[in-house]
């Protein structure tokens, strides 16, 4: 057997090194156990530095196209908030319109045909007991009478009525 004998420290030394395998230059203890820390989270207890660089190199990497797609993101928010201020202004304008046009409709008057078929409609339409409170006010003739007036077109001032 080729056994190699121990050799027993003398000296004294709490330390369980050998002086003379002591490196050739100072090492702190920082460093020294970082490297350990480093070597046993290293899954097949060796470090690949090789790995390590190209594991650097693809954050590297993804933090740069990370801040481009951050910045592109910004550049067509931009856009994207311009397009929907021009469709929430042309939509305003839209709504504005239809507006106009139905009041339009609403105060235009009924041409002649129009009113006798709502006259002809509102006829077979009861209430059934339910009147506004005015209704009893207003005699049934003097309402007819107002709605012929405002069925005919209005007359010149300057004419005489009987």
């Amino acid at each position: 057997m080729n056994a190699v004998p121990v050799q027993e420290n003398t000296a004294g030394s709490d330390s369980d090194s050998n002086p003379d395998d002591a490196p050739e230059y100072y090492q702190r203890i920082s460093a020294v156990e970082d490297v350990e820390d480093e070597d046993r989270s290293d899954p097949d207890g060796q470090a690949n530095s090789d790995e390590e660089h190209h594991n650097d190199s693809y954050r590297n990497r993804y933090r740069h196209q990370l801040e481009n797609g951050i910045s592109s993101l910004h550049l067509s928010e931009d856009v994207a908030e311009e397009e929907e201020e021009r469709m929430r202004m042309a939509s305003d304008l839209a709504i504005q319109r239809a507006f106009r046009e139905d009041e339009s409709r609403r105060n235009a008057s009924l041409t002649p045909e129009n009113a006798a078929r709502v006259r002809e409609a509102m006829r077979g339409i009861s209430f059934s007991g339910f009147a506004p409170h005015w209704a009893n006010q207003v005699p049934e003739d003097q309402w007819i009478d107002q709605l012929r007036r405002l069925r005919r077109p209005q007359r010149t001032t300057n004419t005489v009525q009987n």
